[in-house]
């Protein structure tokens, strides 16, 4: 009778440890994404003041980068969830801005960052398709966009504010296509860097669909 053991090729190999980080990476999105949402409930029931517009952005851009840093170490973990509480708190003002507007904006946002998410991500995990090519567009897309902002702190213009929120939903749509792909296709993908990386996309998308939606009801 035959003992010899079955030996993995190095695809089956590969095709495991792929599960696994896909695995683990929405795994951690969902907690995070839950301890974010208690987190803006807690603003908005506080009644929580809006942050410093520089503090904001030291976080936003700051939090990542810490991330990255720490991405094979408890620490990493650690900071997910200090980065996912840090972005539910300062949604929840924005939250209480709009609810206060008209009730239906926050819920019609939330609706509609629901359905592109899963159906970006969904798409790219199903069809297996390479994003990367969207890695350099991104980036320079991304550095426009915050220097847009930056200009428009000093400006005020809502001209400016409108272009800025519809350039970002795109923005973020095609970011949601390039790191889920990153899950299938980089052999280096970290599943903490992809979650929270998701996580600051789907709050990117939410924040400024409400901004279109109240704008588009003619509330803004």
């Amino acid at each position: 009778m035959s003992t010899a053991t079955p030996v993995l090729t190095r695809g089956a190999v590969a095709a495991i440890e792929t599960t696994k980080t896909i695995r683990n990476a929405y795994l951690l999105l969902t907690m995070i994404l839950g301890v974010s949402a208690l987190s803006a409930w807690y603003a908005v029931a506080s009644q929580a003041g809006v942050i410093n517009v520089w503090m904001f952005l030291a976080f936003m851009i700051g939090m990542p980068f810490a991330i990255n840093a720490t991405r094979n170490s408890p620490a990493g973990l650690v900071l997910s969830f200090v980065y996912a509480a840090g972005l539910g708190y300062l949604l929840g003002p924005i939250v209480g801005f709009y609810l206060r507007m008209d009730a239906n904006i926050p819920v019609y946002a939330l609706a509609a960052t629901s359905v592109i998410f899963f159906s970006l991500s969904g798409y790219a995990l199903v069809s297996r398709r390479n994003f990367n090519f969207l890695g350099g567009f991104l980036f320079v897309g991304f550095l426009v966009m915050l220097g847009a902002i930056v200009a428009n702190i000093f400006l005020q213009t809502p001209i400016l504010s409108l272009m800025i929120s519809g350039a970002a939903v795109l923005l973020v749509s095609a970011a949601i296509l390039w790191e889920t792909s990153q899950l299938i296709h980089d052999p280096e993908a970290n599943y903490i860097v992809v979650a929270t990386s998701l996580l600051g996309s789907i709050w990117v998308l939410f924040m400024h669909l409400m901004r279109l939606f109240a704008f588009f009801s003619g509330e803004d």
